[in-house]
């Protein structure tokens, strides 16, 4: 899986120490050139780490979903 160009994908910046939008800029290989939506500084990270960063993201967003449409539930009793 190749992230494209001008995407947006979650990273830990550490300039800003916090789990900002980082968008890809470049790919050479399997390293990506990516700059934080907030800082605007800019990192390089591996194709994997990128990825597993990213399902990381995603599920843990899920479960706070699937929490929220659980809560909805029970308020309904």
């Amino acid at each position: 899986m190749q992230f494209e160009i001008g995407t947006t994908r979650i990273f830990h910046c550490p300039f800003c120490d916090v789990d900002t939008p980082h968008t890809v800029k470049a790919r050479r290989g399997a390293m990506y050139g990516i700059v934080c939506t907030n800082c605007r500084n800019g990192s390089m990270v591996s194709d994997l780490d990128l990825r597993i960063y990213q399902l990381k993201w995603e599920e843990e967003l899920q479960t706070i979903l699937d929490s929220l449409v659980d809560d909805s539930y029970d308020d309904d009793d």
